[in-house]
C-alpha cells in the first residue's frame, strides 16, 4: 500500500511504471544478443575458439548495467517532480521540403556517381560518399519527429514519406539507417505509448521483423559476390539442411557467434589497449586525409580482408570496443554510464516535448544498436547538428513572429 501511494504521488514515476522501462529493454537486448553466441548452439561449429574472455566481458557489462541503474534510482530519489511541459506540434512544411530536397539530392548524386544503383553493385557500395551517407538520414530524423508529433497530437500519421525514405535509403545500399528508423518508432511506442504487457508483445514482433530484415539484406549482399556456405564458415550447414526453416536466418545466427569470435580474437591479437584511440578514430574521419574508422581498426586487428583500400568493417560488440580501449575497467564503466544515462534521460523525456522524446528514442536506439556494432559512428555528430539546426529554425521563426 505504501509503495502504491508513493507511485501515485509521483506522476513521473507512475508513468514510468505503466510503460516499459528503457533500462529493461537495454538489459533484455544485451542478454538476447550475447547468449546465443556464448552458448554452444546446435547450428554453430563446436569448440571453434576459447570463449573465456567473452564470458568475462559479458558478465562485467551485465554488472555495470545493474549497478548503474541502481545508482540512478538512488540519485533520483527525493528530487522534486517537475511538471510536464505542453507538447508543441512539429509540422513545419519548410523543414520538410528542405530535408526532402537534401535527401533526394543525395540519392540522385550517388546513383549518378556510381553509374548504377548501389544496392545492386555488391561491395562497390563501400565506395559511397561518407558525407552523403550521413546527410541522407537527416530527412529520416525529421520524419521521426513528424511521426511522434502526429501521434502525440492525435493526428493521422503520414505513411507515404517514410516509405519513400526507406526505399531511397535501400537504393543506396544502406541497412543501418532503415534499422534505426524502424527501431526509433518501436522504442517510442514501447516506452511512451503502450502498456508494459503490450510492449513485450511488440518487442517480440519487432525483434523478429528486424532480424528477418537484417538477415535478408545480408543474404542478398553476400550472394552477389560469394558462395553463402563458404562465407558463413561458423555455421553447420548440415544441421541447417536438416532444419530448413533456419536457412533465412543464417546471417543472424552467424552474426551472434561471429561477434563473440571477434572478442576472442581481439583478446589474443592485442598487445596493448588503445586508451581511447578506437573511440576517437570515428571522429578523426572529419580531419583531412584518409583515416580508418573504429570498425576498420577492429578489422585490421582481427586480420579481416581488405576492401576499397582498407580493412573490412568488423563489428566488435560494445563490450569488445570498450575492452580494446580501456580493458575490464572500461567495460564496467561504459555499461554503468549507459544504464545511469538512460534512466536520467528517460525521466527528462517524460516531462518534455516532442524534440526531447525523439532525442531520447534515437539515443536509446543508438545504445541498442551499439550492443552489436560497438561505438557510435559519426552519424551521432550529424544528429547533434540536426538538433542544433531545429533549434536555430525555432529561434528564427520566433523572431519572425515577433517582428510581424
Amino acid at each position: 500500500m505504501e509503495r502504491w501511494l508513493k507511485a501515485s504521488a509521483n506522476p513521473t514515476r507512475r508513468l514510468a511504471l505503466r510503460h516499459m522501462n528503457p533500462w529493461t529493454l537495454v538489459l533484455c537486448v544485451y542478454i538476447a544478443y550475447n547468449l546465443p553466441g556464448l552458448i554452444d548452439m546446435p547450428w554453430s561449429i563446436k569448440d571453434a575458439y576459447d570463449k573465456s574472455l567473452c564470458w568475462d566481458l559479458f558478465g562485467i557489462g551485465l554488472l555495470g548495467l545493474v549497478l548503474g541503474y541502481a545508482v540512478s534510482g538512488i540519485a533520483s530519489s527525493g528530487r522534486a517532480v517537475l511538471r510536464a511541459r505542453p507538447l508543441q506540434p512539429r509540422t513545419s512544411k519548410q523543414l520538410t521540403c528542405v530535408f526532402f530536397a537534401l535527401f533526394a539530392g543525395c540519392v540522385v548524386f550517388e546513383i549518378l556517381a556510381n553509374r548504377g544503383i548501389p544496392l545492386f553493385m555488391g561491395e562497390s557500395r563501400f565506395g559511397n560518399s561518407a558525407l552523403v551517407s550521413n546527410l541522407a538520414p537527416l530527412y529520416g530524423f525529421w520524419l521521426m519527429i513528424r511521426t511522434i508529433s502526429d501521434i502525440e497530437s492525435a493526428r493521422k500519421v503520414d505513411l507515404v514519406q517514410p516509405v519513400v525514405y526507406i526505399a531511397g535509403i535501400l537504393l543506396l545500399g544502406y541497412r543501418s539507417p532503415v534499422l534505426a528508423f524502424v527501431t526509433v518508432c518501436y522504442v517510442y511506442y514501447a516506452i511512451f505509448r503502450v502498456s508494459g504487457r503490450k510492449a513485450a508483445i511488440l518487442s517480440l514482433v519487432a525483434a523478429c521483423a528486424l532480424l528477418g530484415f537484417a538477415a535478408t539484406m545480408a543474404f542478398f549482399r553476400v550472394a552477389q559476390s560469394y558462395d553463402v556456405e563458404r562465407f558463413f564458415t561458423n555455421i553447420d550447414f548440415r544441421f541447417v539442411g536438416e532444419h530448413r526453416y533456419l536457412l533465412p536466418f543464417v546471417p543472424a545466427l552467424s552474426m551472434f557467434d561471429a561477434s563473440q569470435n571477434t572478442i576472442a580474437t581481439l583478446g589474443s591479437s592485442m598487445h596493448d589497449h588503445l586508451y581511447g584511440g578506437l573511440l576517437l578514430s570515428n571522429f578523426e574521419t572529419f580531419l583531412p586525409g584518409k583515416h580508418w574508422g573504429a570498425r576498420n581498426i577492429v578489422g585490421d586487428l582481427v586480420g579481416a580482408r581488405w576492401i576499397a583500400g582498407r580493412p573490412m568493417s568488423i563489428t566488435p560488440t560494445l563490450q569488445g570496443a570498450l575492452f580494446v580501449d580501456f580493458g575490464y575497467v572500461g567495460v564496467f564503466a561504459g555499461f554503468f554510464g549507459i544504464a545511469f544515462g538512460v534512466a536520467r534521460l528517460h525521466a527528462y523525456a517524460l516531462r518534455c516535448g516532442v524534440l526531447a522524446r525523439f532525442g531520447f528514442c534515437y539515443l536509446l536506439t543508438l545504445v541498442l544498436m551499439s550492443i552489436h556494432s560497438g561505438y557510435w559512428d559519426v552519424n551521432f555528430v550529424f544528429f547533434l547538428l540536426f538538433l542544433i539546426a531545429i533549434r536555430i529554425f525555432d529561434h528564427l521563426k520566433s523572431l519572425s513572429c515577433r517582428s510581424s
